[in-house]
């Protein structure tokens, strides 16, 4: 199992090959975290990072894909690439499609490499109620009354901790820490972690 997670790949992505000198090039790129906001800059600046660093991009949209096109979809590619957004949207979209355990084998068994931003890191958590207590999420909160994510790791991690644009959302969740009882790993944007099997490291670019 390895995972790339990022507050924002578009300034670490260059981490990933330090990591994994022979990496593949094809990605399977989601972005379906951002389906609800207008403005999905976000996700335009993870494309650019990954074509102009030679990457070849399959947009992937899970609403539209079956389990079957999935399993296709990742025979075929070497990095899985989840943007960021909603986290519980995306957790209950990954759930309603019965996709779960498509995707964890994958990752488990190195069919694949997983790479995320913001949300997309954070997804891989078991535990994503400290995500709760933004506004933003609230909608979709009903939609995963277990708080239960892919459960790769057992910490959560808060990115954007370095953007005066989070400051807002990332005080409520140490505001709810000792009452979540979940360990969270704080990191900027030009931080990321990097998960093999039972290790992990921080980097930094």
């Amino acid at each position: 199992m390895k995972l790339f997670l990022a507050s924002a790949i578009h300034q670490t992505l260059p981490l990933l090959k330090k990591m994994v000198p022979d990496v593949g090039t094809k990605v399977l790129f989601i972005e379906n975290a951002a389906d609800n906001h207008e403005d999905k800059w976000f996700v335009d600046i993870d494309r650019k990072a990954f074509v102009e660093q030679g990457y070849q991009l399959t947009k992937v949209d899970l609403r539209e894909t079956s389990l079957d096109q999935l399993n296709s979809f990742i025979e075929d590619a070497d990095i899985m690439h989840v943007c960021g957004g909603s986290v519980y949207y995306l957790a209950s979209l990954i759930r309603g499609k019965g996709l779960t355990e498509t995707i964890k084998s994958a990752i488990i068994d190195e069919k694949i490499i997983y790479t995320g931003t913001s949300a997309g890191s954070i997804i891989v958590s078991g535990n994503i109620k400290p995500f709760s207590y933004d506004q933003e999420e609230a909608p979709y909160l009903n939609k995963v009354p277990d708080n239960q994510a892919l459960g790769f790791i057992d910490f959560s991690i808060m990115p954007h901790i370095n953007t005066t644009d989070f400051v807002e959302e990332n005080k409520k969740v140490v505001e709810n820490m000792p009452q979540d009882l979940e360990s969270v790993f704080f990191i900027t944007d030009s931080q990321a972690i990097w998960v093999d099997n039972d290790n992990f490291k921080l980097l930094k670019i």
